[in-house]
């Protein structure tokens, strides 16, 4: 059975047809020429006209074997093989083919159906007409035409409640303190958001842990008696940066430990690079986006620096130097503080606020000499937050100026927009996008009880209002938008945190600790404490040194701190002193008086020459016994008088001391009123 290429994928049966072996040439054919010979050869080796036709016919078919014993002669040359490349194209070309056919035949399948059975009869009712289906078709294109125009709206937010934007239709209440909040942050997953306050604690909120009374899961002082300006999580969660008025920053892990910290600079050099860490209060931290191990902040000493935790030493437990340092100026050339900083989408924009009210950026990787981009004039007060949009082409600047402006990174002329009576306290009041760009967010402040501090949402192309939110008496600072959970947590003056939530839009978050019920203290649960002994796991008994003793774990060491543990575990009773011995001495204990020689001839003594003393109980008349004998022989007080006042005088007042009158003559000049002191 041989496949052929009329047949296509059809087999038919046909009989192979040996070809005769060709004739060995005579001596005759060899005294020819080679092309004679050739010649010759090929006539007497042809076969039959059938015979030909047949071989021709099943020749492409045959195995190579076979084809190569009929192509191999005394005269045959192998024929060169194509270049890999034109090989490799033809091939490619040839499976196109067939995958076409394939696809061809694949779709035609729906048009064959076998043979009705004679006499068959379809149902009409059941078939649909040509009409019917193109009705159809017309109706399907239709949805779909309204369909893209209700997504249209939706894209140009006509019609949309803002509700569906916004996820605010439910809230939750967190007490951070009674100072007002001046920071907060949330991490990468949004599974933990952290406070800081004019308290100086720094509270950390686990939304897995927490209950329906919303407790902070730990509450930390990391910074001492410092003021907590910023706070912020590196890309995967693991580390917690702090800012304060401190100027070291303070690094914290998942569990709320602290494992490092910058270092100081030294405040006597005035050259700014020559310091290796900050010298004045840290205003601002970011983190990289995309590099988890590298943060930037900003700080009163006029500088920006690049830090990385690569840089910790185990030794000091510290980074010992920043990696860039960034010096921002003002218009004389003189130190500029930033107040705020910020990273573009990409990494590649570094963004900062000063207080002369100017916006400087660097691009980052750059020797950060030059500003790339530079708003001199931007505001007129410090400004107080800066944010680079999500496309990375805007800047989002807010002031104490009581202004909003967005400015484009094209033109550093005039701001694209700008919005203006928007009360601003707080130096670390913030502004930001919405997760999808089509929003921008502020809040103000509320300088008396009878003005509302709000939360406002402007739509990003007109600056139009679409949403707020008002708090009576109460300032709006803090605010922080999280796009994988859609929560909102902004930071009151009040000292609380308000978390925003919808029960559709939002998932996670807080929305999984406010249903929760709140636990409720047993006063019969006690809480048993016992020592698990494991020594060998102890400091104490891992190998160390190079005495092979210390570098196994002895029984004698085992027992060394066995001993250990008992004499700690052991009662320590104080016991009472011994009431002393009335009658003899005995038991090794001598009697208080009178038990030994000496103190009986002591005692003895002593009664027999103070025997008189003892008997007078008068103690005036004792004294006055001894009144002539010191006249008469004066020792102490009189000898020192005999001359300059032989004759004694003596007060002649005799009341009572509370009713004495004060002499004014011997008082001090600085007692006496100010009225006889003047005169």
């Amino acid at each position: 059975m041989v496949r052929t290429r009329q047949g296509g994928s059809q087999l038919k049966k046909k009989k192979l047809i040996r070809r005769p072996k060709p004739k060995v040439a005579t001596k005759q054919s060899k005294a020819l020429p080679p092309q004679q010979r050739a010649r010759a050869r090929t006539a007497a080796s042809a076969p039959a006209s059938s015979t030909s036709a047949a071989c021709s016919q099943l020749r492409p078919r045959l195995p190579k074997v076979v084809l190569g014993k009929l192509k191999k002669g005394k005269g045959w040359k192998k024929p060169k093989r194509k270049p890999l490349v034109a090989r490799t194209l033809k091939r490619s070309l040839k499976q196109a083919r067939v995958a076409e056919q394939l696809q061809s035949v694949d779709q035609n399948d729906d048009d064959f159906i076998p043979m009705l059975p004679p006499g068959f009869k379809p149902d009409e009712t059941v078939i649909v007409k040509d009409d019917d289906e193109k009705a159809k078709i017309k109706a399907a294109e239709g949805d779909e035409e309204e369909d893209d125009d209700e997504y249209e709206d939706y894209a140009n937010g006509e019609g949309i409640p803002t509700t569906a934007l916004i996820p605010t239709s439910c809230e939750a209440k967190i007490q951070h303190g009674a100072k007002p909040v001046s920071s907060l942050a949330f991490d990468h997953q949004g599974a933990r958001i952290v406070s800081g306050g004019q308290d100086y604690n720094v509270n950390i909120y686990d939304f897995q842990k927490m209950d329906h009374g919303l407790r902070p899961d730990r509450q930390l002082t990391p910074c001492e008696s410092h003021v907590i300006f910023s706070l912020a999580f590196n890309a995967n969660g693991e580390t917690l940066a702090i800012g304060s008025g401190a100027a070291q920053i303070r690094l914290l892990d998942r569990k709320g430990s602290q494992w490092a910290e910058t270092v100081r600079g030294d405040q006597y050099l005035v050259d700014l690079a020559h310091t290796k860490g900050h010298t004045a209060a840290i205003n601002c931290i970011v983190w990289n986006p995309l590099v988890k191990t590298e943060f930037l902040s900003a700080s009163d000493d006029g500088s920006l620096r690049l830090w990385s935790t690569d840089d910790f030493k185990v030794i000091t437990k510290c980074i010992n130097t920043h990696q860039k340092v960034i010096k921002t100026k003002n218009a004389n050339g003189k130190r500029a503080q930033p107040q705020s900083c910020a990273y573009s989408p990409d990494g590649k924009l570094i963004v900062c606020g000063c207080d002369d009210g100017s916006i400087q950026a660097w691009k980052h990787g750059k020797l950060f000499v030059n500003t790339s981009y530079l708003v001199r004039m931007a505001h007129s007060a410090p400004i107080t937050c800066v944010v680079v949009a999500p496309d990375g082409k805007k800047i989002l600047s807010r002031a104490l100026d009581d202004t909003l402006k967005l400015w484009s990174l094209t033109d550093n002329k005039t701001p694209v927009l700008m919005r203006g009576d928007l009360e601003c306290g707080f130096r670390g009041t913030d502004c930001g996008f919405s997760p999808r760009g089509e929003m921008v967010y502020t809040g103000t402040s509320a300088p008396s009880a009878e003005i509302e501090g709000k939360l406002l949402f402007l739509n990003a192309e007109t600056f139009e209002p679409m949403y707020q939110i008002a708090y009576p008496g109460v300032s709006c600072i803090r605010i922080a938008w999280h796009a994988r959970i859609n929560q909102i947590a902004v930071g009151l003056s009040d000292g609380t945190v308000r978390m925003y939530y919808d029960q559709q839009l939002s998932h996670a978050g807080v929305m999984q600790c406010v249903t929760k019920p709140k636990k409720r203290q047993r006063q019969n649960e006690v809480l048993r404490e016992e020592l698990i002994l494991s020594p060998l796991t102890l400091h104490m008994f891992q190998p160390r040194g190079d005495n092979p003793d210390e570098q196994e774990v002895t029984e004698w060491r085992i027992r060394k701190y066995l001993r250990m543990r008992d004499k700690q575990q052991r009662p320590n009773f104080k016991k009472p002193a011994e009431m002393p011995l009335d009658d003899k001495s005995c038991g090794g204990r001598v009697k208080t008086s009178g038990g030994t020689l000496h103190s009986y001839i002591a005692q003895q003594l002593g009664k027999e020459k103070n025997q008189a003393f003892l008997a007078d109980t008068d103690v005036r008349a004792s004294i006055l016994k001894h009144a002539e004998a010191a006249e008469k022989d004066p020792q102490f007080i009189n000898k020192a008088y005999m001359k300059n006042q032989p004759k004694p005088i003596f007060q002649e007042k005799s009341t009572a001391p509370e009713e004495e009158e004060s002499d004014e003559e011997l008082e001090p000049v600085y007692k006496m009123p100010r009225g006889q002191f003047s005169s």
